[in-house]
């Protein structure tokens, strides 16, 4: 019985599984070019299964990132982009490794320009293995496709949070024109350190880009609220509280 799955299995009845292993491995999830480096970047993919991958890669312009009007556009001409993605199709054999190059075509930008870049993996048929009698076999291949992450900042770039609090919780707004990632919440009670697990609540992480704000429900409004701060991909994290 032959079957050709790209993304996810199905199973149907009392049908026997017999999982195939396919594993693609990519350097980097996400690309920052920060202000005054390199406008280019490469990523660079591996095939580290026993199939041949058939990579197809599409980049796109997120509008109003982790806004709810949040949408995507697909342009054909990088130049209206502003992102140049190469090549958009590749082949990649068993233990072979290919680079996709991506080119920031912005210039003199004022705030972030935000992409993602599809990159979805197919292989050929598989063929099921004999699973006994009585029983039908049906051959599973689960594939990954990656959404990488390509922010392009301006030249003078500033994140500038600010918390509130509320009622419920609290709210960081970012009023800067730049996208800055928050991550390893929590929230403590007063004169706890960040770590006790039994007095303080994890609030998880979330990139808050420009304009944004992130209402955060807390069990304890009055909590110290922790965070680790990455501003740049490049940069270290530094301990932030509100």
């Amino acid at each position: 019985m032959r079957v050709h799955m790209a993304a996810a299995g199905l199973l149907l009845g009392s049908a026997v599984s017999v999982p195939a292993h396919a594993q693609l491995a990519i350097d980097r999830l996400w690309v920052d070019f920060e202000p005054g480096a390199q406008p280019r970047a490469d990523v660079v993919i591996r095939n580290e299964s026993a199939d041949r991958y058939y990579i197809s890669v599409s980049p796109v312009e997120v509008a109003h990132p982790g806004g709810n009007d949040e949408s995507r556009t697909d342009e054909s001409d990088p130049e209206k982009l502003g992102l140049l993605v190469s090549p958009n199709r590749l082949v990649i054999d068993p233990g072979g490794m290919r680079s996709l190059r991506i080119v920031s075509l912005n210039s003199a930008l004022t705030a972030d320009r935000i992409y993602r870049v599809k990159v979805v993996p197919q292989v050929g048929e598989i063929q099921a293995g004999d699973p006994g009698t009585g029983n039908r076999g049906v051959s599973v291949k689960l594939l990954t496709a990656y959404d990488l992450l390509v922010t392009v900042r301006p030249s003078k770039a500033k994140s500038e949070l600010t918390a509130t609090r509320t009622p419920t919780g609290l709210t960081i707004r970012n009023s800067g024109n730049t996208n800055t990632l928050l991550f390893e919440g929590q929230a403590c009670k007063i004169g706890v350190k960040p770590g006790a697990s039994s007095d303080c609540e994890d609030l998880g992480a979330r990139r808050v880009y420009a304009g944004n704000e992130w209402i955060i429900p807390m069990k304890d409004p009055s909590a110290r609220v922790y965070f680790k701060e990455r501003r740049l991909a490049s940069s270290e994290a530094r301990d932030v509280s509100f």
